[in-house]
């Protein structure tokens, strides 16, 4: 019995010292942790900035918090969580905190070209409101070419502008000049088509426009220019044309989801005849009441005999031959639901020139309220559509049409995003409408459209989570432009200058 005694003893002392000596192996552990910690190097990055502690909205993976940017020359040089990538105290530090950082956004259908005098000012109006990038979507070649050199000879100062130059349109032209803007070239016959079209190319244009009084053959031969140069065809369906055979002839971006109603009815085939009859123009109507009379006859005809198996077939095409779509939902909205008379849409009005700003005001102050049902019906379908493409996965990308309708450039894509979110998608879907999107779509989504290491630095930093309410996006604290730190004071600064009539870029010059 004393001999099993001291056995216990002796265990229970074994037990204790192995017990000790695993404790101080943890705490020396725990110690060389902590020095380990404590001893990493503290990086410092010459000729950079550094934005701490930020939260990251990123449009694919959403919300990362407390990350370090280091932004070096115009790329996003480093990357990381706040614990792996330590600043040294040296570096050009930006605080972060409590803040999220966005990619630049796009507005992905604008017209300088429309009002000439505001474009003077619309590159400054879009940067000192986030939008990074935009995509003027027809307009005289020789005037929106100069605002493009303007952009690549002053990429920090000015948002990124890709060019379709003049819509390639038909023998009767809607923008022909006479009553509306000049925006279009007038082509009549499929040699003009192509004459055209080959000598916007060769100008260098970054996407192709056609219209809808081109012909089947027209179209085509336009569709085949644009496919041997690996350039984008956005545009309208032609009234000519079912919606369908348009994209499979290559038509990847569709504006204002225009003209795909008149396929959704059971006698789509009897319509697309009766238009083809109105398109002869017998009665030598313009292009722009030609065009005006065929919508009135079909567009709301169409929307209140919709049928549900060939308005799916025609969303099923779409995403089949991924065909990015503009929906524009503000250029409807704002004019159709007299957004524009709201104080909050005047408000913005403060924004321009007070040239424009006044003549925008005599207008608002004298158009009535009345608000017609037709055209509410037809919005409401946009905006429903919308949701459905959504739904399925149909590329979006977020354009306003501004400066039609009353659309305060930059202003009106925030609302354009808030729209999306209204027509039912998250938003994260309707933040990646106007970043990730349009950089897939010109083929730029390996150096834009993510907060990510080697991609341009076109960011802005913003005061609230995008990501609780789209409507954040509006509460800038800052815009990064091809690495070009811009904080709020100069943003201020730039829309106060705009409003007194003075331009800040050299468009004037």
């Amino acid at each position: 019995m004393e001999m099993k005694g001291l056995k216990i003893k002796l265990g229970i002392l074994l037990y204790l010292d192995m017990k000790l000596v695993f404790r101080k192996f943890a705490f020396c552990g725990l110690l060389l942790v902590t020095l380990l910690f404590s001893c990493q190097e503290e990086l410092y990055f010459e000729d950079a900035y550094c934005l701490e502690n930020v939260n990251v909205v990123d449009p694919l993976d959403g919300l990362l918090e407390g990350m370090n940017v280091v932004v070096k020359g115009n790329k996003i040089f480093r990357i990381g969580k706040q614990e792996d990538l330590r600043m040294s105290r040296k570096n050009n530090i930006i605080d972060g905190s409590n803040r999220f950082l966005i990619p630049g956004l796009w507005d992905s259908h604008v017209h300088f070209y429309f009002d000439r005098e505001l474009a003077l000012h619309m590159p400054e109006l879009f940067l000192s409101s986030g939008i990074t990038s935009v995509r003027d979507t027809g307009g005289a070649f020789l005037y929106v070419d100069s605002i493009r050199q303007n952009s690549l000879n002053h990429p920090k100062t000015y948002p990124r502008i890709k060019i379709a130059g003049p819509l390639i349109d038909g023998y009767f032209n809607v923008y022909n000049g006479s009553v509306l803007p000049e925006l279009s070239i007038r082509t009549r016959t499929v040699s003009e088509s192509v004459a055209e079209t080959e000598r916007l190319v060769a100008r260098g244009v970054d996407f192709l426009k056609a219209y809808e009084m081109l012909s089947p053959k027209q179209f085509e031969a336009i569709a085949a220019i644009a496919a041997r140069e690996n350039l984008r065809l956005a545009g309208h369906v032609p009234l000519s044309m079912k919606i369908t055979h348009a994209i499979s002839l290559g038509l990847n971006s569709l504006e204002h989801i225009k003209n795909l109603e008149l396929e959704a009815v059971k006698n789509s085939d009897s319509m697309l005849l009766q238009r083809r009859k109105m398109l002869l123009n017998k009665s030598s109507l313009s292009g722009r009441e030609l065009r005006g009379n065929i919508h009135r006859a079909q567009k709301q005809f169409a929307v209140d005999h919709l049928s549900l198996e060939a308005y799916h077939s025609i969303l099923d095409s779409i995403k089949k031959y991924e065909a990015y779509q503009v929906p524009t939902l503000s250029i409807y909205k704002v004019p159709i639901y007299k957004i524009f008379k709201e104080s909050f849409w005047r408000e913005s009005f403060k924004l321009l020139p007070k040239k424009t700003m006044k003549q925008w005001e005599k207008n608002a102050a004298a158009s009535d309220n009345k608000i017609n049902p037709d055209q509410k019906k037809f919005s409401d379908w946009i905006q429903s559509t919308t949701g459905e493409m959504a739904k399925i996965e149909i590329p979006l990308m977020a354009g306003t049409d501004t400066p039609l309708g009353y659309l305060t450039p930059g202003f009106s894509l925030h609302y354009e995003l808030e729209l999306m979110v209204e027509s039912g998608l998250t938003e994260l879907q309707s933040l990646r409408t106007a970043t990730l999107q349009p950089a897939k779509y010109f083929r730029m989504e390996d150096s834009l459209g993510l907060v990510k290491k080697d991609y341009i630095a076109d960011l802005i930093l913003l005061n609230k989570n995008p990501l609780e309410d789209i409507g954040h996006t509006k509460d800038i604290h800052a815009v990064i432009k091809d690495g070009n730190f811009i904080d709020r004071n100069i943003l201020d600064e730039i829309q106060k200058e705009i409003s007194e009539g003075i331009t800040v870029s050299s468009l004037s010059q």
